[in-house]
């Protein structure tokens, strides 16, 4: 037992103490300046860089632009393990270290940012669906949604628009025959592999393939994809099957390469969100937000999809960097206009408009990368943005006078819902006959709105189409919303009524009504409705019940694996150690049983401080049940008679615990959100019940031990190493358990087990 001592205990307290600093960690290292440093733009740039910036009125180049501090680099390269990367942008240096300590300390750095990563697939889920053979019509259905007949019949394609994509591989993009009109003229421009530092990035995954089929693919009937297919491209694998700290360093250096190379658009079908951040970090502030924002600074459009999460409670809000503001953000919607189940859903967590606007994501047409089915169909948000990135190409081609802000600003216009928005569908899916000059008139009024001195009631008329989704939103007068909603109009339930005073405390408040193209708007401080006709709709009954969505309902959860903090049950089954082998004491040789086990039933409270850090603690109710056998004729209690002659001892207890522990997450993942962890912890508890059993050779004896012989409380160490909701655990009894006259028959201090947690929030 000295040795069990003297190995695990200093073992166990050092796992405890560890400080999170002390491993090998990922950091963005920024300088405070870029002293000593020149630059050129007309050989750095690409002259598409140039007449971009020419073309929208910004200077050639800023210090943003300059190369970092050679020295600066080489200083903090010396004490680095390996550098990752780095960005001219933010004037940083991305790198692995063990001594960010001494990198701190060096005068020329202004501060460091832990990367926090996550190993998981891409962020951006598809979900591929079984293909069925389109008709051979003019354009796909993804692209009837956004009249793009408007576009295609007039020859604008994108042309003399250059998009960059970034993703995790192209596979099969130099050979499909979606792309044989790309490669015949020579319009993929440049590649470059981040991850593996070369220019190949036609394998590795599939998922980018798709993408670029949604931009610029032709199907084997003759039908665009996409509607950029004269657009030029830049094609940058910056993601990998298993994300590894780095993969925000390269969509940074991507974002930087591509403004190098002359991209007017970006199409970023990639996100960071519930795997490294959390809910309320969604508001622009991360790096890759802050870079999304720098290049729409340098006059570069970047579309990015609003993620796959909205099927999860405990997010329910958008990803980064689709939070930052200049950025171009894209929801999902089906073939019906419906929201698809999974898109991501806005605002952003400090109140802005996201998404922007909707494409279509849920069974979208794409090219495959299999030999023996070219093209299927897919879903996710994944494919909304890059349709919304090439119809983005399009629109700017007939106005290339545009600045990319003002850009953003008419595809909102053009949405087909506008000016009505939520944070479902934004304004929802742009029009291409909107930028050909070709929009429809207005509908005649499909909904009306009347009022009595405590609601507002809107009514879709008799005359009107059914079994269409009426939408309606409460706005504050900034414009942020309050509420919205979305119902379904039936044939006898078309009668919606909003209660005044659920708004009363909000100044200026408006609510706005669309329903088949016709928006109706009530504005509390300055309108007049006409009374509510209570007689001609006395029969009619007020829709309460059938609601398909409600903002209210959709907020995320505080409480969940993915929010701040989280509750949960665990159960757990312990066998101390060793089981096995013999005991030495001053009173003589002691053998332990194979039998000996506790179990744990528990509470656990966990604090979310960030991605890869927690702490928390347990309360749990144990029981443990120690066998001891002795040789028969050893006795070490020989002043004790009537428990001379014993063999066999069986120790059960109950106690009541508590843990305090930290959570160092090393991989995020898993079904239930939890991933690869390590807790390291200590703990207390009261010993409120416990029994002893003495089994000699002619009889058992059961003694019900008092108070005075437990020691009653009990303290230890713990470790556990986990993933998901499985995890093994090892903890060390610091203290003794029995008091005089059984301290010498000291029960074992180490104890191994398994420990099942029932997640809850998720």
């Amino acid at each position: 037992m000295r040795i069990l001592r003297i190995v695990f205990l200093p073992l166990l307290i050092f796992i405890f103490t560890l400080p999170s600093t002390s491993a090998q960690e990922c950091y963005w290292i920024f300088f405070r300046d870029k002293s000593n440093t020149t630059f050129d733009p007309a050989t750095y740039f690409h002259p598409k860089a140039i007449e971009r910036r020419l073309q929208q009125g910004l200077p050639l180049c800023d210090s943003t632009d300059f190369p970092l501090n050679a020295q600066y680099k080489s200083q903090t390269a010396a004490l680095s393990e390996e550098v990752m990367g780095e960005s001219r942008w933010f004037n940083a240096l991305a790198v692995k270290t063990f001594q960010i300590e001494d990198i701190l300390a060096l005068p020329f750095v202004k501060n460091v940012q832990r990367i926090d990563g996550d190993f998981l697939p891409a962020a951006v889920e598809t979900d591929i669906a079984d293909n069925n053979t389109p008709s051979p019509t003019q354009l796909t259905e993804q692209l009837y949604l956004m009249k793009g007949e408007a576009f295609t019949e007039r020859g604008i394609d994108g042309k003399g628009l250059r998009i960059a994509i970034l993703d995790g591989g192209f596979k099969m993009a130099d050979t499909h025959p979606a792309f044989q009109h790309l490669r015949d003229s020579n319009r993929i421009v440049a590649t470059y592999n981040f991850p593996l530092k070369k220019e190949n990035v036609y394998g590795w995954d599939s998922h980018g393939t798709m993408v670029l089929s949604c931009i610029a693919g032709i199907d084997e009937h003759g039908r665009p994809l996409g509607l950029a297919t004269g657009a030029e491209f830049l094609l940058a694998r910056t993601e990998t099957g298993l994300e590894n700290r780095v993969e925000e360093v390269w969509w940074q250096m991507g974002m930087e390469w591509a403004d190098r190379n002359g991209a007017n658009i970006i199409n970023s079908s990639l996100g960071y969100g519930k795997d490294r951040y959390n809910p309320d970090e969604m508001n622009g502030t991360s790096l890759v937000a802050k870079a999304a924002q720098m290049a729409a600074a340098k006059g570069i459009l970047v579309c990015n999809s609003m993620g796959n999460e909205g099927d999860d409670r405990t997010w329910r809000t958008i990803i980064t960097p689709a939070d930052a503001d200049g950025v171009l953000a894209v929801g999902g919607i089906d073939r019906d206009g419906n929201p698809s189940s999974f898109t991501s859903l806005g605002p952003t967590t400090d109140g802005r408009l996201k998404p922007n606007v909707s494409a279509m994501a849920t069974r979208v047409d794409v090219a495959n990368p299999s030999r023996s089915q070219l093209y299927t169909k897919a879903s996710g948000t994944s494919f909304a943005s890059p349709l919304t990135a090439g119809f983005a190409a399009c629109a700017w081609q007939t106005h290339r006078e545009w600045s990319c802000q003002q850009l953003l600003a008419e595809i909102e216009k053009s949405g087909s819902l506008y000016p009505y928005y939520d944070y479902q569908y934004g304004y929802g899916v742009p029009q291409a006959d909107y930028f050909t000059h070709t929009s429809p008139a207005s509908k005649s009024p499909t909904v009306k709105l009347y009022q009595t001195d405590s609601a507002i009631f809107i009514v879709v008329p008799d005359e009107c189409i059914r079994n269409k989704n009426l939408l309606y939103h409460i706005a504050q007068a900034d414009g942020r919303l309050v509420e919205y909603r979305t119902v379904l109009i039936k044939e006898r339930e078309n009668i919606v009524k909003v209660q005044k005073s659920s708004y009363r405390n909000i100044e200026g408040w408006v609510l706005r009504a669309y329903y088949d193209g016709y928006i109706a708007e009530y504005h509390s401080d300055n309108n007049i409705l006409e009374p509510f006709p209570k007689e001609q709709y006395s029969q009619r009954i007020y829709w309460r019940s059938t609601e398909i969505h409600t903002a209210a309902t959709d907020q995320p959860r505080v409480q969940g694996v993915n929010a701040r903090y989280n509750f949960a049950p665990y159960f757990s089954l312990g066998f101390p150690v060793p089981t096995g082998g013999r005991m030495s004491t001053n009173m003589g040789d002691i053998v332990k049983g194979g039998s000996s086990v506790s179990f744990v039933a528990g509470i656990r409270y966990k604090h979310n401080f960030c991605k890869w850090y927690s702490l928390g603690g347990n309360l749990e109710l144990g029981g443990t049940w120690y066998r001891l056998n002795r040789p028969v004729g050893l006795d070490p209690y020989s002043s004790l008679t009537e428990y001379t002659w014993w063999k066999r001892v069986t120790l059960s207890m109950g106690t009541l615990s508590l843990e305090i522990y930290q959570r160092f997450r090393l991989a995020a993942g898993g079904l239930f959100g939890y991933g690869i962890f390590l807790d390291t912890g200590i703990y207390g508890g009261i010993v409120f019940s416990a029994r002893q059993s003495l089994a000699s050779r002619n009889r058992d004896t059961l003694l019900r031990l008092s108070t005075d012989d437990v020691k009653r409380l009990q303290w230890g160490v713990r470790a556990r190493l986990g993933y998901d909701i499985v995890s093994v655990y090892v903890q060390y009894r610091i203290s003794r358990l029995l008091n005089p006259p059984f301290e010498d028959v000291d029960c074992p201090h180490l104890e191994v087990g398994a420990q099942l947690t029932l997640p809850f929030g998720k």
